[in-house]
C-alpha cells in the first residue's frame, strides 16, 4: 500500500482518485493552499502547503514529504503538476507524481473517443431495412454520446452503441421500451437517440427487486443477493434525471407487470422525471431483464405484440456467458415469425431483428 499526497485536494478529480485510493487500501494526505478548505472534512489527514509559485513551497513541501513519509504526488491542477515535475527530484526524493500532465491524459481521452467514432464502420447490410435512413451521427456526435454513455457503469459495449445508433436511424416513430435498466447506461443511449431521430418517448421497466435477481446460475446468483436494488433505482434516477425532458419515464415492476398496463393512452407519473404520456406502440424494444430462459420468454411473449411494422427487437445477451436462455428465446422468435422478419444479425453480444414494415 502508499501513502499518497492529494493536492490541491478539493478538486472534483481530486476527491474522486481519494476515494479510489483508499478503496485500495492506500493512505491519503490531503493539502491545500487555502487557509480555508471545505474539503478538509473529506480526509481523514490533512496538511496545508504553499501557493505552488510562492518561494515557501518547495521547502513546505519536502518538510510534508519526509514527515508524512509520501510514496506519490497526485496534482489533478494542470499548473501544480507541471511546478511538481520541475521540483519533485530535490523537494519530494523518492516520491512519484501521478500523471505529470492531467490536462493532456483527458485530452488524450477525448482523441482516442473521437479517433474511435471516425473509424466506426457502416454495414452494407442496412441497406436491407424496409425504412429509409435518417442521417448518421457525425463523428464529433458519436464521440460525445459514447462519452455520454460512458458516465454510466454497465455492460452495453462499443460494438452495442455503435449498432444502436445505426438501429435508431432505421426506426419508426413510436415508443423505446427497455426492459431491465438497472443503472441507466444503455436507456441513456436509446433515449437520446430517439429524441435525437424523433422516434418516441422512452419507456424503462424494471422490478428493482431482489427477488427478481436470481436467474438460475450459483455464481451469478450469489452476486446478485448482495446487490441494493433501493439503491440500484436511486442510481439510476440520478443517471437518467439530467436527460427527463418529459420523454423518459419508467415503471418499478415485473416485466410482465408492466405489459398489463401498456398501450395507448398510457400516461406514466413519478417524482424523479414528472409527467410522460406513450404513444402505446413500440419503435423499439430492448429485452435486457433477467436472462433465465422461462424469463426471457415471458418478456417477448409480453411486450413483442405491442410492436410496430418495421419495429426494431433487441435481444440482449444472445451471446452470454452465464447460459442460453436469451439464445433460445431468439432463435424461436426468428423461426416463429420468419415472414414477419426484414432483416437480422448479432453485433457483440446481441441479436437485432427488424420487422417487416
Amino acid at each position: 500500500m502508499s501513502t499518497i499526497l492529494v493536492f490541491p485536494a478539493g478538486l472534483p478529480d481530486a476527491l474522486r482518485f481519494r476515494a479510489e485510493a483508499e478503496a485500495r487500501g492506500d493512505t491519503v494526505i490531503g493539502a491545500s493552499s487555502l487557509a480555508f478548505d471545505a474539503a478538509q472534512s473529506s480526509y481523514a489527514n490533512w496538511d496545508f502547503l504553499p501557493f505552488v509559485h510562492d518561494e515557501a513551497f518547495p521547502p513546505a513541501l519536502k518538510e510534508v514529504v519526509a514527515r508524512r513519509h509520501i510514496d506519490a504526488i497526485y496534482a489533478p491542477h494542470e499548473v501544480v503538476a507541471g511546478r511538481l515535475a520541475d521540483i519533485m527530484a530535490e523537494s519530494a526524493p523518492g516520491a512519484r507524481l501521478i500523471e505529470a500532465s492531467p490536462m493532456r491524459d483527458k485530452e488524450r481521452a477525448y482523441r482516442d473517443l473521437r479517433q474511435a467514432a471516425e473509424r466506426q464502420r457502416t454495414e452494407d447490410w442496412f441497406a436491407a431495412s424496409p425504412l429509409p435512413a435518417k442521417p448518421r451521427l457525425s463523428p464529433v456526435q458519436a464521440a460525445g454520446l459514447t462519452r455520454l454513455v460512458d458516465t454510466i457503469p454497465g455492460m452495453c459495449d462499443g460494438d452495442k452503441i455503435a449498432s444502436v445508433c445505426e438501429i435508431m436511424r432505421h426506426a419508426p416513430a413510436g415508443d423505446i421500451v427497455e426492459i431491465g435498466s438497472w443503472w441507466g447506461r444503455s436507456a441513456a443511449l436509446f433515449n437520446w437517440l430517439g429524441r435525437h431521430y424523433g422516434v418516441g418517448s422512452m419507456l424503462c421497466v424494471d422490478p428493482w427487486s431482489s427477488a427478481e435477481l436470481p436467474q438460475g446460475v450459483a455464481v451469478l446468483d450469489r452476486a446478485s443477493a448482495a446487490m441494493d436494488t433501493d439503491e440500484a433505482l436511486a442510481i439510476f434516477q440520478m443517471n437518467l434525471s439530467p436527460l427527463a425532458r418529459g420523454d423518459l419515464n419508467y415503471i418499478r415492476a415485473r416485466s410482465t407487470d408492466g405489459a398489463a398496463d401498456y398501450g395507448p393512452g398510457l400516461v406514466v407519473d413519478t417524482p424523479a422525471f414528472g409527467h410522460v404520456e406513450y404513444a402505446g406502440q413500440i419503435a423499439v424494444l430492448h429485452i435486457d431483464g433477467n436472462h433465465a430462459y422461462d424469463s426471457v420468454a415471458a418478456d417477448a411473449a409480453a411486450w413483442i405484440g405491442h410492436m410496430k411494422p418495421g419495429g426494431w427487437i433487441i435481444f440482449d445477451d444472445y451471446v452470454w456467458a452465464f447460459g442460453d436462455g436469451p439464445r433460445r428465446v431468439g432463435d424461436a422468435f426468428l423461426a416463429s415469425d420468419a415472414d414477419r422478419i426484414a432483416f437480422s444479425f448479432v453485433m457483440g453480444t446481441a441479436l437485432f431483428v427488424q420487422l417487416r414494415a
